[in-house]
């Protein structure tokens, strides 16, 4: 049998001859040492899906247009900040061509949760003082809000639910990472940004099977990603990995999203981090969680970061602020 890699996106041949029927085997990658997951006698592909396994996840990958390839300024603005020659100049310029997207980012500068001294009125402006790497996330915002900002109906999540929840996330995650590892704040605010893409993809196909969708929900104590790994042999997490990597993210960010809620099965302080970011989040926006399921925390990611409930709480409090301020701004 074919299997894929979901960090690298490499196909291997495996001698299934040699792997007992009904047995779920992990290997990894000779590549980038992922484990790769090998299933022999799965079930087929409930009645409304193309396929199911693999070959799905390479077909959504591939051809999926709920995400688009990665918009052209946020791209430019990666790029000017990988240049540690460039400064505020260059991130103003980055942007000057695109007033609509200038004129939503200044309002966001402007806004109470950064407290700017004097108001800005330029985008090189808000860079001198701000630094470039603040403007730099909010671009990313700004780009990706329209993306985000979608009524998912096989998942039966509101836009409002989705975008409301990814800001919370990425300023969840840039506060943890500032607090417990610097280093990693500007990954931290991307992947948290983006980490629920996946659900974007998966949607069409959950419609297309949801009385399947709905019985495997129905299980106790199941959450999204058990109900996905039963009917499609895989998770939300794993194909926005796959995805973000024709976005030339950086592999720490597209692991980390990839192991979000398995943070345990990685080498990945990001992926810890995204994961404790995730639950909070989802606690001060009040976010769907109908079984409870999705808003337990993984200990392991907690005692990883070396997070109390008072320094949980503390940041969930400055996140929501952040958020509130971000889509009174962009509304």
């Amino acid at each position: 049998m074919k299997v894929t890699c979901s960090g690298c996106g490499k196909s291997y041949n495996v001698d299934d001859s040699k792997i007992p029927e009904g047995r779920r085997i992990e290997t990894p990658c000779p590549g980038c040492k992922t484990p790769i997951v090998v299933e022999k006698g799965a079930t087929a592909a409930p009645s409304g899906l193309p396929m199911q396994g693999d070959a799905l996840l390479k077909k959504i990958v591939k051809e999926s247009k709920a995400l688009p390839p990665m918009p052209e300024v946020m791209g430019r603005a990666i790029a000017v900040l990988s240049d540690e020659t460039c400064g505020f100049n260059e991130i103003g310029e980055v942007i000057k061509t695109d007033q609509a997207l200038a004129t939503r980012v200044l309002k966001i500068a402007n806004s109470a949760y950064y407290s700017l001294s004097v108001p800005v009125s330029t985008v090189k402006q808000a860079a001198a003082i701000m630094g470039c790497q603040a403007i730099a996330d909010l671009i990313t915002v700004v780009s990706t809000s329209k993306m985000l900002g979608k009524n998912l109906t096989g998942y039966r999540l509101s836009s409002h639910d989705i975008w409301g929840h990814s800001l919370a996330c990425a300023y969840t995650s840039r506060l943890i990472a500032e607090a417990k590892a610097p280093t990693l704040a500007n990954d931290a605010f991307n992947a948290g940004l983006i980490h629920d893409s996946g659900l974007l993809m998966l949607d069409p196909f959950i419609s297309m099977i949801k009385p399947a969708f709905n019985e495997a929900m129905k299980e106790s104590s199941a959450t999204f990603c058990d109900a996905e790994k039963k009917l499609f042999g895989f998770t939300h997490a794993e194909v926005a990995g796959l995805f973000f990597q024709k976005w030339n993210l950086p592999r720490i960010q597209t692991e980390a999203i990839r192991l979000q809620h398995t943070p345990e099965e990685g080498n990945s302080p990001l992926a810890h981090i995204i994961h404790v970011a995730d639950i909070i989040a989802m606690r001060i926006m009040g976010s769907p969680d109908p079984t409870g399921a999705h808003s337990r925390i993984n200990p392991h990611a907690v005692q990883e970061l070396s997070l109390t409930p008072e320094e949980m709480e503390e940041i969930g409090a400055k996140a929501k602020l952040a958020v509130d301020s971000v889509t009174q701004s962009l509304s």
